[in-house]
């Protein structure tokens, strides 16, 4: 183990001359460019997107691409229809593919040769302090480029006044994120950066610029975006059962009465008349334990396990609490068109 002189020494040590620090900034900002676009909606609306995944070409070299932004980006336009313009000058149209209003991202899907996905990095791996960079076209400058190190990882402080980081919309701007994990960065963030990539300094992309506020950027983690696509993005259909839950907690004597071990659960909180969970008999007031048998212990894991790979749209089985006796229910959700 090293010793305090050691680690005083190394710390004193520059890893990377001032020259070597701004070539390497300056290479991974010119392959980043490469996977972001400008998004405009209309005659509005103009962002940022991050061309997220790509698909196989086929044989006149075309692909689909699924491309991110946010959803104020795409609700400042009021339209399905995205321009995108790349990195190389050319126009793309895209079109809506999904929205997630309580993450602020939206998923695009649009067809072109030459389209490069960005390298995506793990969120849940920063640490506070670590270099990042944000690119984006403010004020209609295209890849313009802003540094700065993460501040935080956290739900935004209810004090703290948000802005988007793009057009102003009232709407938005008194959005609060409550209970959403945010990168929250020390890094200068302008209208047009809204839907840009958040890098690491590997050039990684670790969130998607969004807001702006208390002098700090704001971005949604990568990891949130995994899971929007897995749930939505890459169908453009989420399973509906006709239902609203919430998460509320189980007290020690209805978990020894259940059998399990998690605190929480999503309770039905109303059921919607003629959807699938009406007819399969679920009440206002059943406790979802499991869905397959995985353990459900929130209203926001309920939906990603109903919406997993290669299972939407088939019949489950939902274990529930109701008036203190454990129940099977069998249902098949409806698909539909995400929003």
């Amino acid at each position: 183990m090293a010793d305090a002189r050691e680690v005083r020494a190394a710390v004193a040590t520059p890893a990377l001359s001032a020259s070597a620090l701004a070539e390497a900034t300056a290479q991974i900002a010119a392959e980043a460019r490469l996977s972001v676009a400008q998004a405009q909606v209309g005659s509005r609306g103009i962002g940022s997107a991050i061309i997220w995944e790509v698909g196989q070409p086929d044989e006149q070299g075309e692909a689909e691409a699924t491309i991110i932004t946010n959803a104020h980006v795409v609700a400042a336009g009021r339209s399905e229809r995205v321009t995108l313009r790349l990195s190389d000058g050319r126009r793309v149209e895209a079109q809506l593919l999904a929205l997630d209003p309580e993450h602020d991202l939206a998923a695009l899907r649009a067809r072109a040769t030459g389209l490069r996905a960005a390298h995506i990095g793990d969120s849940a791996a920063l640490r506070v302090g670590e270099f990042v960079m944000a690119i984006g076209n403010p004020f209609g400058i295209e890849a313009a480029v802003t540094t700065g190190v993460v501040a935080a990882q956290s739900p935004v402080d209810p004090d703290v006044e948000l802005e988007p980081a793009q057009q102003r919309d009232s709407a938005w701007a008194e959005r609060r994120f409550a209970r959403v994990e945010l990168v929250q960065a020390d890094i200068r963030l302008y209208p047009g950066n809204s839907g840009g990539p958040l890098l690491d300094a590997r050039g990684r992309v670790i969130g998607v610029n969004a807001m702006v506020g208390g002098g700090l950027g704001f971005a949604i983690p990568s990891n949130t975006v995994r899971r929007f696509l897995d749930e939505t993005g890459r169908t453009g259909q989420r399973a509906y059962l006709g239902v609203q839950a919430q998460t509320v907690p189980l007290s020690p004597v209805q978990r020894q009465r259940a059998g399990v071990a998690h605190e929480t659960v999503p309770l039905i909180i109303s059921v919607e008349a003629g959807g699938p969970a009406e007819a399969a008999g679920i009440l206002v007031g059943d406790a979802l334990l499991a869905v397959d048998g995985h353990v459900t212990e929130s209203a926001e894991q309920l939906v990603r396990l109903l919406n997993r790979a290669g299972t939407a749209g088939q019949q489950r089985t939902l274990e529930a609490l109701r008036g203190g006796q454990r129940i099977t229910i069998t249902l098949t959700p409806v698909m539909r068109a995400a929003a």
